[in-house]
């Protein structure tokens, strides 16, 4: 009787899965290392580093073996996760509620930056140190050691990220921004209301071309400025501060911009500025991929409120 009801203790305390796919690339593969391919067979197990853990704390069994980081498996065997009694098998990566993965292969990835965060740099807590945790590691032979940020946005812009995993994965999408390939569309929100629908600005940067597409989306009432309007701006070029700057030249700065605003500045809620879309050829598939991201919440409020045309 006892050992009955040892064995319903067990059993209580371990998920059982037959692996019939794999959740991680390559898809195609007859066998994995288990630290790759237990990715995804447990809904508590999503990411490398959260098996890596599991494997290290002896709680995944390959067909009734405990498993090593180099144990191989293949589609057929028979995976057992056992939890700890009386504790959830809570081991995620801290950083992943932090950061949210828009596309994710063997070559680069699309990670949403939130404002607030910088981009990459020397500093601690970056998108791109954030992102290394998180972030597959490529098993091609050009592999990075972590994935690189291949562009920058401001540190108060919300927006997608593209990272390169290998070294032509890097060399392709550097060459693409270069030749201006890759296409952005922001939104933002700026203080006033142009007498236009339409506006091509063409006003240099640090003495360099810079050409910004903008489009007049809506207008609302707003303090301190009377009015606020939303508009749709796509940059042709790269300049640093390019569409910041453009919307200040022309009178209507970006509201929460305290480097580019008047005298009245609104520093309510941060810069009204987010990329909403990005849209570029893959460096390898040469598939045409489209990153399109939802605003930011403190714009939510403020859509219901536009007088469109």
């Amino acid at each position: 009787m006892c050992n009955i009801l040892r064995n319903m203790v067990y059993i209580l305390h371990m998920n059982e899965v037959i692996i019939s796919k794999w959740n991680h690339f390559p898809f195609d593969s007859k066998s994995k290392r288990l630290q790759e391919g237990a990715i995804g067979q447990f809904t508590n197990l999503t990411s490398r580093q959260s098996v890596k853990k599991a494997i290290k704390k002896g709680l995944i069994f390959v067909n009734g073996t405990k498993g090593k980081t180099g144990t191989w498996v293949s589609l057929g065997d028979i995976l057992v996760v056992k939890e700890m009694p009386n504790k959830p098998l809570a081991i995620q990566s801290k950083n992943k509620d932090r950061i949210n993965i828009l596309h994710e292969d063997n070559w680069c990835a699309c990670v949403l930056k939130r404002a607030g965060i910088v981009t990459k740099g020397p500093n601690k807590h970056t998108l791109e140190s954030i992102s290394s945790s998180v972030l597959i590691k490529s098993t091609l032979d050009d592999s990075f050691q972590t994935p690189l940020a291949v562009h920058r946005l401001d540190k108060a812009t919300h927006g997608p990220v593209l990272f390169a995993k290998t070294t032509g994965a890097a060399s392709g999408l550097g060459d693409a921004f270069e030749k201006r390939e890759i296409s952005k569309e922001y939104m933002a929100l700026i203080e006033g209301t142009p007498f236009m629908s339409r506006a091509t600005i063409r006003v240099e940067i640090n003495g360099k071309e810079a050409h910004s597409e903008i489009e007049i989306i809506g207008s609302t009432s707003w303090p301190v400025f009377g009015t606020a309007t939303l508009v749709k701006v796509h940059p042709k070029t790269g300049r640093t501060h390019q569409i910041r700057k453009h919307l200040a030249c022309i009178g209507h700065p970006i509201l929460g911009d305290q480097l580019y605003s008047g005298d009245k500045k609104y520093t309510g809620q941060g810069l009204f500025l987010a990329c909403t879309k990005l849209s570029f050829t893959h460096p390898m598939t040469k598939e045409n991929i489209e990153i399109v991201v939802d605003l930011p919440r403190k714009f939510k409020h403020i859509a219901h409120k536009l007088s469109l045309p």
